[in-house]
């Protein structure tokens, strides 16, 4: 059974709105890698992405290298929970973000996948269950697209967030 306070979910922007900026974008990895690391200290076992490209899959690939070096002294089981908006989400991505994706989907604990097929409301569904199911969020929102709504939802429902957007 998974605890909503072991739990933490992460909700971003596509790649097009992440840093072009190799500097930017290496600072990026590096605050991901530190909030997860923190995270995990203060016993965050179970990390839930909603499987996009952009911010989602960067985050779930820095989630799956803590889980290969987790610290031998204080072994920690940690899960990886892919939430799947609908199952032919990828379908129209570009070769090389539906191969990270499958890739990603492979090494996951769980996928989740909560529509058959695309309908309007599916990606709102997808956020609130990562939300419903986390006592914190790592978000990068630049104020833009699909992420004030997560964003908005998560405050309603008292779960604490993280944003990593700087301009």
């Amino acid at each position: 059974m998974v605890f909503k306070k072991n739990s933490l979910s992460f909700s971003g922007n596509s790649k097009q709105s992440l840093p072009k900026n190799k500097d930017k974008m290496q600072k990026l990895k590096f605050r991901i890698r530190e909030q997860i690391d923190k995270a995990i200290k203060e016993g965050a076992d179970t990390f839930y992405f909603g499987a996009c490209y952009g911010f989602d899959l960067l985050c779930a690939e820095i989630v799956l290298m803590r889980k290969r070096v987790i610290h031998i002294l204080e072994p920690r089981v940690i899960k990886l929970i892919a939430v799947v908006p609908y199952e032919e989400q990828p379908k129209n991505w570009n070769e090389v973000n539906r191969e990270l994706y499958f890739a990603t989907l492979a090494q996951c604990d769980e996928v989740i996948i909560l529509n058959a097929k695309y309908h309007q409301g599916c990606f709102h569904r997808r956020d609130r269950y990562m939300v419903d199911n986390s006592s914190k969020m790592i978000c990068y929102f630049d104020g833009s697209k699909g992420t004030p709504y997560t964003v908005k939802y998560a405050e309603k429902n008292k779960v604490q967030i993280i944003n990593l957007y700087e301009t």
